[in-house]
């Protein structure tokens, strides 16, 4: 077997995934299994550019999970500060530390005003450090109108549609902690909602960072 999916294994027989999302699991010990895990193991995680770390729990054909931490203090950006996406799968999200506000939004497309439209990249998998990734100006405006609000506390949890426009606001004042389940992907493409005064074409690749620094922030 593969030492990668030996650790994913691993991962599900310690700490019942579903379980938890579901909140029939505390959140507390489910963040120390984690954190244990990371530990142990120290997988290679990524640093997305919008300042927090991503670490592959188990993928399968038809679904992923991730484990996404914001260290406390400011965010790191690196590239555009541009946080309103969607994405190419279903996501379901529990909070195990911390607090979040996630913001759906209805979109609008414009011929001069609002914000430009990028579309996003990937020259191979996204889980992997050698990758490129990049933000490119679709030629379109959009207009973003906020349309639901969610301020979520740990052991709550929230859902976006793939196609959806959405936010997650970070506080600055704790660390926190998500349980990402990402589903039925489909060959969509993923958009931002841009800043004026950015390059056409943003090029980036995610840094990679051993789990064990991770856990050390938990």
């Amino acid at each position: 077997m593969p030492q990668g999916l030996h650790r994913l294994m691993r991962v599900e027989d310690e700490l019942p995934l579903r379980d938890l999302l579901l909140g029939r699991f505390d959140a507390d010990e489910g963040l120390m299994l984690i954190k244990r895990w990371l530990t142990r193991e120290n997988p290679v995680c990524l640093r997305h550019p919008h300042g927090f770390y991503v670490a592959l729990l188990k993928r399968g054909l038809d679904e992923e999970w991730r484990f996404h931490l914001w260290p406390k203090g400011p965010r790191v950006i690196t590239g555009m500060p541009a946080f309103v996406h969607t994405h190419d799968s279903d996501v379901e999200s529990r909070v195990l530390s911390g607090a979040l506000t996630n913001t759906l939004y209805d979109i609008a497309h414009v011929s001069s005003e609002g914000q430009p439209l990028y579309q996003v990249g990937y020259s191979a998998d996204r889980y992997l450090s050698t990758t490129r990734n990049w933000l490119e100006n679709t030629g379109s405006r959009i207009i973003v109108c906020r349309r639901e609000e969610q301020y979520v506390i740990p052991g709550k949890g929230y859902i976006v549609d793939a196609d959806d426009f959405h936010e997650a606001t970070i506080s600055e004042n704790c660390v926190t902690a998500t349980l990402v389940r990402m589903t039925a992907r489909r060959p969509a493409t993923v958009y931002v909602a841009g800043v004026d005064g950015y390059a056409s074409r943003i090029d980036f690749v995610r840094t990679p960072v051993a789990g064990r620094q991770i856990a050390e922030q938990i």
